[in-house]
């Protein structure tokens, strides 16, 4: 009687053939097979795409011992507020399929699926840059204004997606006291279009100041009447 160990070798040798025929059959130069994705604990064998990281998972079924699941995986540098509620494509087969007819139901019914998540999610991530990018822009600016603190954001709020959002504040550095006039300006990315600017408590000196601020690059320009 096989022992669980012969069963296990048996099941991770079965799994990597099984991925080596479905890479060749998608492609090998497009397709690789990842042999560090065989764990003990649950066997699996994962084919990774090339050009970009895009993965298909392939394990046994847990309940249906005759059948395979293959279930798409996002590439490992997506982090996850660019993947969230994000479907990758997951599909089960037969285990009798060879490599080429399992390529076959993979083009058909993951592959699409797969592509439109790595699609979304370089989307998404393409916007979260550009916020990035547009409130730091915006945030510099303003901290010409004199006596303005606020630090970049740090390791955390990067790894978090907290990066595009910007928090300055006013008169509460060196210099000055807790009476002097402070305010706080929030510089984040609206939830449609644009940079969206929130003041809190800011007295008409700093108002002006910040007004200077933002409009120091725009060209200057003549009301109609004046220009006729």
């Amino acid at each position: 009687m096989p022992t669980p160990n012969h069963k296990l070798t048996a099941l991770r040798a079965e799994l990597l053939a099984l991925a080596e025929g479905l890479a060749q059959a998608l492609g090998s130069t497009e397709w690789t097979v990842d042999p560090r994705r065989i764990p003990d604990w649950h066997p699996c064998a994962e084919v990774v795409r090339t050009e970009d990281g895009a993965r298909i998972l392939i394990q046994q079924e847990r309940l249906r011992s005759g059948r395979w699941t293959l279930h798409g995986v996002l590439p490992d540098s997506s982090t996850y507020y660019y993947r969230h509620d994000i479907e990758e494509g997951d599909i089960t087969v037969t285990r009798a399929k060879t490599g080429a007819d399992v390529a076959r139901d993979v083009q058909r019914r993951l592959l699409p699926v797969l592509d439109a998540a790595v699609a979304e999610m370089s989307a998404r991530q393409h916007r979260h840059l550009t916020d990035v990018h547009e409130v730091t822009a915006v945030a510099r600016r303003l901290k010409a204004v004199p006596l303005t603190t606020g630090q970049p954001p740090g390791e955390a709020n990067r790894r978090n997606g907290e990066d595009n959002t910007r928090t300055l504040r006013w008169n509460q550095g060196a210099g000055t006291s807790w009476t002097s006039p402070h305010a706080e300006v929030k510089v984040s990315r609206a939830r449609f279009s644009g940079i969206e600017i929130t003041c809190s408590h800011l007295t008409p000196d700093m108002a002006e100041a910040v007004l200077r601020a933002l409009t120091a690059s725009l060209p200057a320009t003549m009301p109609a009447a004046e220009a006729a």
